[in-house]
């Protein structure tokens, strides 16, 4: 079997080649490490390690079983050519903890005013003194909460909640049992965030939940804060920047974007609208899994993927390629 490694292999992955190639010297492992363009044998791969791939490059893999992506989105896969010719994929959630934990941290700044705050006083300006007013933030304890995606990262956003004492309703859209900790599960989106001060976005990324927070959404979370570490596409881009700027929002706090950089052009604002220039905004680059622990957790949950199918033909964790996830 050829098992082709197409992503840039960084330090986290250092020695995990080398043990897989001992363990299974009768298939080859093709990466970075010893080719200069491993892509030139797509032609022959059975197994490709990839969170992108084009259409016309699974054409051109005649031999590929499966795909094994490195992190948890699938959404840069041609996902209905892999369905068409049967072919497998896997994902992995071992960055759920830490994308939580971001979650809740980008939660905690914005409610916290703490980055409005803090620019505040890099010019010499202390809200709030001496007349106290101006300076108020929102406190998270004993909030009721909205958890849109019930995943491994939106279980872990809800178990986080809870060490705050907050009560959490939980969006889901197939419910097939109960999940601990949640105080209401519905497949109803209004339901899940009536109510609630706080909403977290986990959803991925799927031809039904593109723009599924519309505006019609947005306009009835009034007063709320809104926090999104799922996919930006999640969320209406227009609408999100009109109901931060007439209001309706109390504030956002944000990881996934609608404009990337790229090779060519290596400076982007991250939306076509001004969002930038809100101060009920709290901005992160999409770094919700870049910690030693989430990438870590990550290459072993992908090798741990390898090694099921290599064994027994089986991913640990398989993607439902009709639900996209």
């Amino acid at each position: 079997m050829l098992i082709l490694f197409l992503t840039r292999l960084d330090r986290y992955w250092d020695g995990k080649l080398d043990e897989l190639r001992a363990n299974f010297p009768e298939h080859d492992f093709v990466a970075y490490d010893n080719s200069d363009n491993p892509a030139k044998l797509l032609a022959e791969a059975d197994l490709v390690v990839k969170g992108s791939l084009t259409a016309g490059e699974v054409e051109l893999a005649k031999n590929l079983k499966a795909v094994v992506v490195p992190w948890t989105g699938v959404d840069g896969l041609p996902l209905r050519e892999l369905r068409h010719r049967s072919i497998l994929v896997a994902n992995n959630h071992g960055n759920a903890r830490i994308v939580a934990e971001r979650a809740f941290a980008l939660a905690l700044a914005l409610t916290g005013r703490i980055v409005e705050l803090h620019n505040n006083m890099v010019k010499g300006m202390w809200l709030g003194r001496p007349d106290g007013k101006n300076s108020q933030w929102f406190s998270i304890l004993g909030k009721s909460c909205a958890v849109l995606g019930m995943g491994q990262i939106g279980q872990n956003i809800a178990s986080f909640l809870k060490a705050f004492d907050c009560r959490v309703q939980g969006f889901k859209k197939h419910i097939s049992e109960n999940i601990e900790g949640i105080d209401l599960l519905t497949e109803n989106l209004e339901e899940a965030i009536e109510g609630t001060n706080l909403i977290f976005v986990a959803l991925p990324l799927t031809a039904e939940t593109v723009g599924m927070i519309s505006l019609e959404i947005l306009q009835k979370m009034k007063g709320k804060y809104l926090i999104n570490i799922a996919r930006g596409k999640v969320i209406d881009e227009e609408a999100l920047y009109e109901t931060l700027v007439d209001g309706t929002l109390a504030g956002a706090a944000i990881d996934v974007w609608y404009n990337y950089p790229t090779k060519d052009m290596p400076f982007a604002l991250p939306s076509k609208y001004p969002i930038h220039t809100l101060p009920n905004v709290v901005m992160s680059p999409h770094v919700g899994s870049w910690s030693d622990e989430g990438n870590s957790a990550m290459v072993d949950d992908t090798i741990r993927n390898i090694v099921s199918y290599i064994v027994g033909g089986e991913f640990i964790d398989n993607v439902d390629l009709d639900l996209s996830y």
